[in-house]
């Protein structure tokens, strides 16, 4: 789904997306605007339809975005989002590799000895 920048917002969607951004939940919305639970999930909806969001997260950086005119480029963040994951599963990985091979070369000098140890005797 596409990023909506220029949506309007009614008064009451952006309150829920302001305290969106704040990192409340849902039932925290509704307990510090004095609605029901429902009412702030029809908010939602309409709120996601508008912007092009899905998420109450995704809502709230909508919101702080377009409030104090940011203009994140969402896509390529994204993209280096993604790709620092990788980069970090894969220094992991090479990490993790490492360690087992020390392991093994640690091993295979005890079994040598071992052997070693046999014949003198």
């Amino acid at each position: 789904m596409e990023l909506q920048a220029d949506s309007a917002l009614t008064k009451r969607e952006n309150q829920i997306a302001g305290l969106a951004a704040c990192g409340l939940a849902k039932k925290e919305i509704a307990d510090k605007l004095g609605t029901a639970y429902g009412t702030v999930n029809v908010q939602l909806d309409k709120a996601y339809k508008k912007t092009g969001t899905s998420k109450l997260n995704e809502l709230g950086t909508w919101w702080i975005n377009r409030v104090f005119t940011l203009n994140i480029d969402f896509k390529q963040l994204q993209k280096s989002l993604i790709a620092l994951s990788f980069l970090g599963i894969i220094a992991f990985q090479i990490a993790f590799d490492c360690n087992n091979d020390i392991n093994r070369s640690r091993r295979a000098r005890i079994r040598r000895n071992r052997i070693e140890e046999v014949y003198e005797l």
